[in-house]
């Protein structure tokens, strides 16, 4: 090799660091990136906590785009959807109506929910990881919070806090300590050390978690996530296109479930 292996004990914090060029950089942990739409689930659980009797009710009417003064969102290849209610809205993942959803929610409130979800907080991990980031606060102009609404923007989050964020959503609202080792055995065998899942603690009621469930069962059984029904189990999750530059075109393919 054109390198010495010896020399990696010494260097070893700086290849791990969280820079993007970093040789051993964990994308999954460490990668930070725009959410796009699999976002869209926190803005509909902000929605449901402030309308927990009338979140149903919803209705807009997508022609394409929302508009607030010189800022304006658009659907996903300039798409209309027409009338919408607030499942349809999640299902076919419409940018206008949440982008419309966004700009009615309490701004402190909505911060809130974000720290629950643990977004600019530790995570419970031993692996090197980075802090996703989503702020929202009274003086968000109009044009950033529509962008928050979506996924878009300033926001941040890695794969692994996504991931954490929906297997929380599938146990209840309660969110495990991820680990990566089942146990440690010595050389004859025998188990030195072993290690059991452990729960974090309650990222939301069970009542919003299931609610979550059939929103995101519904994007498999029509809509964004379709090509995943008819599979001999029952699928849920949310899919994203997260634009990363300038670039028409160029995004980052999620999906969460």
């Amino acid at each position: 090799p054109d390198f010495d292996p010896n020399t990696i004990p010494k260097i070893w914090d700086d290849l791990i660091d969280n820079d993007s060029s970093t040789v051993l950089l964990n994308r999954a942990t460490q990668g930070l990136y725009p959410p796009g739409s699999t976002f869209k689930i926190v803005t509909a659980l902000e929605y449901i906590r402030e309308n927990p009797t009338t979140y149903q009710n919803y209705s807009y009417n997508c022609n394409g785009s929302f508009r607030v003064g010189d800022s304006k969102i658009s659907c996903y290849h300039g798409s209309s959807h027409g009338q919408v209610s607030f499942q349809k809205s999640f299902a076919k993942s419409c940018n206008s109506s949440f982008a419309n959803i966004g700009m009615s929610l309490d701004r402190e409130a909505f911060q809130e929910t974000l720290n629950d979800l643990l977004f600019n907080k530790d995570l419970p991990l031993t692996l090197n990881y980075a802090k996703s980031s989503a702020i929202v606060s009274e003086s968000t102009p109009s044009a950033e919070m529509m962008q928050t609404s979506i996924g878009q923007g300033k926001t941040q989050i890695t794969p692994m806090h996504l991931n954490m964020i929906t297997c929380a959503i599938a146990n209840d609202g309660v969110l495990m300590k991820p680990y990566v080792i089942d146990h440690v055995e010595n050389d004859e065998g025998t188990v030195v050390k072993s290690f059991k899942a452990s729960e974090y603690g309650r990222l939301m009621t069970e009542d919003e978690s299931a609610i979550l469930k059939q929103l995101m069962t519904d994007v498999v059984e029509e809509g964004t996530a379709s090509k995943l029904r008819g599979l001999n189990y029952t699928a849920a999750g949310k899919t994203g296109s997260a634009e990363y530059n300038n670039i028409k075109g160029d995004s980052h393919a999620w999906f969460t479930g």
